[in-house]
Order: C-alpha cells, then sequence, then structure tokens
C-alpha cells in the first residue's frame, strides 16, 4: 500500500469505493437469491432463470464504453456511476420479478461500465510499474463487497425491509460521484489523444492487422477461461452439496477461500509487474485448470485444496487480464476492447453452462468441466504470440507493440 502517491491514492480510494459496491450487487445474486426469490413470491429455480438473463446486460457495457472512448472516462464514470446506483436503489422498489430483472439488466449494463473504466483509469494514471498493484488493490478491496453481503444477510429478516434493505444499502455510493465530480480530472492519456485528435474513431474502430491479431489471441484465452470459470464454480458448489452433502461446510469453504482470493489478486497485480504480464497470466491459467481438475478428481480430499486454486487463479486472471488488455491496445479503443475481453467472458461462460447442461444426459458434468480445463490449459499457447506490455508507455500514441 506504501508504493502509491497521494495523487495514486486519490484516484485509487474512490474506485476502489466503487468496485467494493460492484462487487456487493454482484454477491446478491449469488448469496441472496433465496432471499430475494422468496421476497419476491418465485421460487429458487425460476429466481435462477431472472439472474441468468440479468448477467447478459453486461454485453451493453460495450456500447458505453465506446462512448468513454468518444467521449471520456470521466463523463462515463460519473455516468455509470450515478446511473448503476439509481438504478440499484430504484430496484428496492420492485413489485414482482419481471421488473426487478429489467432494472438489474439496465443496472448490470452500467455496473460492467464501472468494472471496465476502473481498470482503463488505473491503467492510464497510475505509474507502469504500479499498474498491475493497483488493478490488484481494487480487486483485493473489491471482493469486500461479498462480505458485506453476507452481514447483512443474518439483519435482513430482522428489518421492516426486508430483501429490500440489500438495495437500499446499495444507494451510498451516490457520494462517490459527488466526490469523483469534484476532484476527479479526466485522464492524461485520454486528454493526449484526444489533443491529437485520435479519439474520433468509427463507431466500431478499425485494428491494424497486428492489433486485431492481438485481440483475437487474447480473446481466445479469455474465452475459454471464462467457459471453465463459471461452469467449474456453478458445479463446484453443486458437487460439494448434493453429491458430498457438505451444505454448511460448503459456507465454510467460500469463506475460507477469501486470503487466497485476495493473494490471488497480489500475484496477478504485483507480479505481473515484475515479471510480465504474459507469464503470469500462463500461470494463473494453468494454476485455474489445476484447481479444476482437483476439484473434480472424485476423490473429496482434492475438493479443498483445489477450490482454493480456483479462487486464486481466478482473482489473478482478472487482475492480469485489464492490465494486458489495457497495455495492449491504443488509448482510443481501450475502453472498447477492455469491454469487448469482458463480454467474451461473460458470453463463454454461459455457453459453457449450457454445453454441460446439454451434454449431462450422456456425460457427467464433472468430465465436461474437465474437458473444459484441458481446454483453458491448451489455450495459453495464443499468449506466445503475444508482445509483452508490462511498462508500456500509455501515453504516447498509438501503441504498436510487436512480438520481438
Amino acid at each position: 500500500m506504501t508504493r502509491f502517491d497521494s495523487r495514486e491514492w486519490s484516484v485509487l480510494l474512490p474506485l476502489c469505493l466503487v468496485g467494493f459496491f460492484t462487487n456487493y450487487d454482484t454477491g446478491l445474486l449469488a448469496l441472496a437469491s433465496p432471499v430475494i426469490a422468496d421476497g419476491l413470491g418465485v421460487s429458487v429455480a425460476t429466481f435462477g432463470i431472472g439472474v441468468a438473463i440479468i448477467r447478459l446486460g453486461a454485453l451493453g457495457g460495450v456500447v458505453t464504453l465506446r462512448l468513454a472512448d468518444r467521449w471520456g472516462r470521466r463523463p462515463m464514470l460519473l455516468i455509470s456511476v450515478l446511473a448503476f446506483t439509481v438504478l440499484t436503489g430504484a430496484t428496492a422498489l420492485a413489485a414482482g420479478l419481471v421488473v426487478f430483472v429489467v432494472l438489474q439488466v439496465l443496472a448490470r449494463v452500467f455496473l460492467s461500465t464501472e468494472e471496465t473504466l476502473a481498470g482503463v483509469v488505473l491503467t492510464e494514471e497510475l505509474r507502469p510499474e504500479h499498474r498491475g498493484a493497483g488493478i490488484g488493490m481494487l480487486g483485493i478491496i473489491s471482493t469486500a463487497g461479498f462480505g458485506l453481503v453476507a452481514l447483512l444477510l443474518l439483519a435482513v429478516d430482522s428489518t421492516p425491509l426486508g430483501w429490500r434493505l440489500f438495495y437500499v444499502v446499495a444507494l451510498v455510493p451516490l457520494a462517490v460521484v459527488i466526490y469523483l465530480r469534484r476532484n476527479l480530472a479526466e485522464t492524461r492519456a485520454y486528454a493526449v489523444a484526444a489533443a491529437a485528435d485520435r479519439v474520433r474513431q468509427p463507431w466500431w474502430p478499425s485494428l491494424p492487422p497486428a492489433s486485431a491479431a492481438h485481440l483475437r489471441r487474447l480473446l481466445l484465452v479469455l474465452a475459454a477461461v471464462g467457459m471453465l470459470a463459471t461452469t467449474s464454480f456453478f458445479f463446484a458448489a453443486e458437487l460439494a452439496q448434493d453429491d458430498y452433502g457438505w451444505k454448511g461446510l460448503f459456507t465454510v469453504i467460500v469463506f475460507a477461500a477469501a486470503p487466497t482470493t485476495l493473494l490471488g489478486y497480489v500475484v496477478g497485480g504485483r507480479l505481473s509487474d515484475r515479471f510480465g504480464r504474459k507469464p503470469i497470466l500462463t500461470v494463473s491459467v494453468l494454476g485455474f485448470s489445476a484447481g479444476a481438475l482437483l476439484v473434480f478428481s472424485g476423490e473429496p480430499l482434492l475438493y479443498v485444496p483445489g477450490f482454493f486454486f480456483l479462487a486464486a487463479a481466478d482473482a489473478s486472471v482478472q487482475a492480469v487480464r485489464s492490465a494486458f488488455a489495457g497495455e495492449l491496445f491504443p488509448t482510443e479503443v481501450r475502453g472498447t476492447l477492455g469491454a469487448v475481453s469482458g463480454a467474451v467472458i461473460v458470453v463463454a461462460g454461459s455457453v459453457g453452462l449450457l454445453l454441460t447442461g446439454l451434454l449431462a444426459p450422456v456425460l457427467d458434468p464433472a468430465v465436461t468441466v474437465l474437458g473444459l480445463a484441458l481446454l483453458a490449459a491448451t489455450s495459453v499457447l495464443a499468449l506466445r504470440t503475444l508482445p509483452e506490455t508490462a511498462g508500456a508507455d500509455v501515453l504516447s500514441a498509438p501503441v504498436r507493440l510487436e512480438v520481438p
């Protein structure tokens, strides 16, 4: 924490608070689903369909992030935090599942915008040797949002608001909007790009062949990881609770994995600053695959270390991915392509769940997950032809990185 100077902290702290409530909102749908479903008068299965629809709202972030590349980071960050907070607060007034889903789909558009923009702003504002560490710090503090959900779960039944309390609490970031409006300036990288008239791009930017090839390879790896991550965590919960009968123990395992999650952000952030994005991303993806192999090995004793591997590797991948994508592409398309990488992970995760479900009658889900783990491990070969970006100059333009 002592690495960052006062100017960097003035950017990092408010973004960490935004990230905290971003993860808080995500945690609600993961941890509080039974309570919310009961409050809305629907079954958990029906509510699960609504959650699947809500997840697709993240795809709308591609449009808003494109605007961030055309209009600037500051205005879109202010708009997204304000819109997300208002929509999340309005969710407390939802009278039924349909209204709840509509409001949360719209909120998820701006939630994904906040997530990507936070990484972009840190990439453009922190010193090159501290970018990964800053993004890791953002992840560490943001993860505590799940803890707030867990604490509120203990009190929600004793309040007259019931499940609506979750979404009233989410109005707190309105104070962050006031702070950001007064204290957050446009990033230097965007100011340089705007002064050079580089931000006037077609609605869908045309990338040079080398950059387009870099994007395809990165998205290939992220798609493989997205398929594995969503599917493995989903079926890991089912395996523990239904097959092994670990109802309460699974909750203990999830909370016990918190330190390894924080360690993952440190590894993905700080170590990628020191040793490079490519090697740390490669190790993280391989670690994720190894974790899936342990969890779904069929041996209960290997489940817990495997789950810890999954938690740490997932955090590390997220930290490196944000820094890597930010440094790999020029300012005028950085937000757009960051949103595309996030959208690919979301879509790939849904494809992984769908594929596993379709194959379930003839193939045990554990076998399918193991196949996805091998696919993710193999995908790291695509990283070999990508340039190393750690420490890249994001102010000069456009960034032109070739493989040595």
